[in-house]
């Protein structure tokens, strides 16, 4: 498998960092369609107090819009709500991105039926090896990105320290990785910035990276405690029962034990923690040397 490099250009440091906005629950697209055009103020609000987690540079405007979750695939949206996002992109003068999660056999023929009503040059948030073959073989006009559930690192908000975190290093610039996504026609990846992260993590990575902010994802799994909380016993806290979306709208939230640092929160079968100032700052930093070149404002 022959690798191409995506070294970024010289100037790359000095171009206007793209602006994105990931939205999960598909009935929100209303609110947004009030709006003739979309400011980075108007994304800024949808974070509510978790705005102030987040620094952008002067120059960031919006350019991307995305719609679906990570890591559910019970939330894929639906093909009308697609159609409307993929419409208001168009009015907003946005690229459109779906973004997809880890998918089960079944999941497939929807999502089918949800990548040929994008237009051509929409990204693909790929959070899954089948997913990422299906849109390079079936749907070659489109874009995938490297979802974070791709790119691996550890961010447990437990750690006590940068100690803790420099003994196990991501795999982010191995050859083999980018031999992988290559492989796959992927060009980007999104990542998350860890617990006791640097700016300088995001430094020599040969693709184009995105971050998410001010949320990051610890880890997820099958089960979601609040879809069973209405079910008799013996069926609580198993997979496979019909899913009502009931984590839409509702947090779990807590914090680092021990300390008020990293609040973190859990929805449906995922839980996260949401930046802390300097966290912001080091993104900020990554931004301004060029190692990062997007920024993904999202809700836990």
């Amino acid at each position: 498998m022959t690798s191409m490099q995506h070294t970024p250009t010289p100037d790359s440091a000095t171009r206007p960092i793209e602006l994105g906005f990931a939205l999960v629950d598909e009935r929100e697209l209303a609110g947004f369609a009030r709006h003739e055009r979309l400011t980075r103020d108007d994304y800024l609000a949808q974070l509510g107090e978790a705005r102030d987690c987040v620094t952008l540079p002067d120059d960031a405007e919006p350019t991307h819009f995305f719609l679906g979750s990570e890591f559910c695939e019970h939330l894929l949206p639906s093909v009308e709500a697609i159609d409307r996002a993929v419409a208001l992109c168009e009015r907003w003068g946005l690229t459109f991105g779906l973004v997809t999660p880890i998918a089960c056999d079944g999941l497939f023929d929807p999502l089918r039926a949800a990548l040929a009503r994008l237009p051509a040059g929409s990204e693909v948030t790929v959070n899954d090896w089948g997913v990422a073959r299906l849109v390079q073989r079936e749907f070659p006009e489109l874009k995938p990105v490297a979802g974070r559930l791709l790119g691996k690192m550890l961010k447990d908000p437990r750690l006590p320290s940068a100690t803790w975190a420099r003994m196990y290093p991501n795999g982010l610039r191995a050859g083999p990785f980018r031999d992988i996504l290559d492989g796959l026609g992927i060009g980007r990846l999104e990542l998350d910035f860890p617990p006791f992260g640097a700016a300088d993590m995001y430094a020599g990575i040969d693709f184009p990276v995105g971050v998410r902010a001010p949320y990051g994802y610890i880890a997820k799994g099958r089960i979601c405690k609040l879809g069973s909380l209405s079910l008799d016993t013996p069926e609580k806290f198993s997979p496979g029962h019909k899913c009502r979306r009931e984590c839409l709208g509702f947090n779990e939230v807590g914090a680092r034990p021990g300390t008020h640092e990293l609040p973190t929160s859990q929805r449906g079968n995922t839980m996260y923690y949401r930046h802390a100032q300097g966290m912001a700052a080091a993104v900020a930093e990554a931004v301004n040397n060029g190692w990062v070149s997007r920024i993904v404002l999202s809700g836990a």
